[in-house]
């Protein structure tokens, strides 16, 4: 069933549904729709949860040992699928509508980021629309990203007028993770205040000499000590590793992307960016690539708290191993 993210929350509490796909461009609204049915999944005693990461070599064995593995005394579990810019291809296809032909006790979160219009109506997605709740997040623009970042500001305790609104939306490039982020800081410099423009100017101002936009472009250009430094900073000033690792996934899926197909094509920003990608991606090994994005995942992990690993060291760990 196709349903708003607005209609969630009233399933999860009638329908009780286990399968979900969130399909999306921004990777905020699309884990804050994922928390929301992990909570719902978590009083329905679903205890553990598996996350995989896509890739064009995935091995999609996971699938078929979950229903095998199932015995009367094993606990209910949550299987969380990643995609990003790209579908299952026709393994993970096949895969997931096998999974989905039988019976399962575990639930199963497919979250997929940056798919293109004609991959949504693939039989995958169907399948798994048919059999349980599919939200498809259209981006925010206009009134429906100042409504957005509004109700953010309302629930922190503060209001922020126009002006101020537009010049976080151009510091932060129109990042909403990175927005949010601002949105707390100013709730924090000016709680329960009316947001000026001034105000705003003087948040930013305080703001640290690095931004993540700033790590990304070191990471992409391999500047080795800069990236460390950046990411010191980054740490120390409290930015959020999901942030982080958000940024790291970006550059790492869009340089696959292009070594890959041999191409930039289909990937967005400015040409001064795609440059940079295009350099970066003739002077590293695919298979640094692809064990990167393998890692992407394991840090993921860490910061949601389900390994004991340190996500700051395991991302310096992986920007080294990048750079080379």
């Amino acid at each position: 069933m196709k349903i708003s993210e607005s209609q969630l929350e009233s399933k999860l509490l009638k329908d009780k549904p286990n399968v979900f796909i969130i399909l999306g461009e921004e990777p905020l609204r699309i884990q804050e729709l994922a928390n929301k049915i992990y909570h719902s999944l978590a009083e329905r005693d679903f205890i553990t949860k598996d996350s995989y990461l896509v890739t064009q070599k995935m091995d999609w064995a996971f699938l078929s040992d979950s229903e095998e593995n199932m015995d009367l005394f094993s606990n209910k579990k949550i299987i969380e699928i990643k995609m990003i810019d790209q579908g299952p291809g026709n393994k993970g296809s096949k895969a997931i509508k096998d999974y989905l032909s039988k019976s399962n006790e575990d639930a199963l979160l497919v979250l997929v980021e940056g798919l293109d219009k004609r991959s949504k109506s693939s039989a995958w997605v169907k399948t798994i629309e048919n059999k349980g709740i599919m939200i498809d997040l259209q981006p925010l623009t206009g009134k429906s990203l100042y409504s957005w970042l509004g109700d953010k500001a309302s629930k922190l305790g503060i209001n922020i007028n126009q002006d101020a609104y537009d010049l976080m939306l151009e510091k932060t490039e129109g990042n909403l993770m990175a927005a949010s982020q601002e949105l707390k800081k100013l709730s924090l410099l000016f709680p329960k205040e009316e947001i000026s423009l001034e105000k705003m100017e003087q948040s930013i101002s305080n703001s640290s000499k690095y931004s993540i936009f700033d790590f990304s472009k070191a990471f992409v250009n391999k500047d080795k000590s800069k990236c460390l430094k950046i990411l010191e900073h980054l740490r120390v000033e409290g930015t959020p590793e999901t942030l982080v690792l958000w940024s790291v996934a970006r550059e790492v899926t869009n340089l696959y992307k292009i070594k890959s197909s041999g191409t930039s094509k289909g990937v967005w920003g400015p040409s001064f960016y795609i440059s940079s990608l295009e350099e970066s991606s003739k002077n590293t090994d695919k298979k640094v690539i692809e064990s990167c994005i393998k890692k992407i995942a394991l840090i993921d992990s860490s910061i949601k708290g389900q390994s004991k690993n340190n996500p700051w060291i395991e991302i310096k760990d992986l920007t080294l191993e990048f750079i080379g």
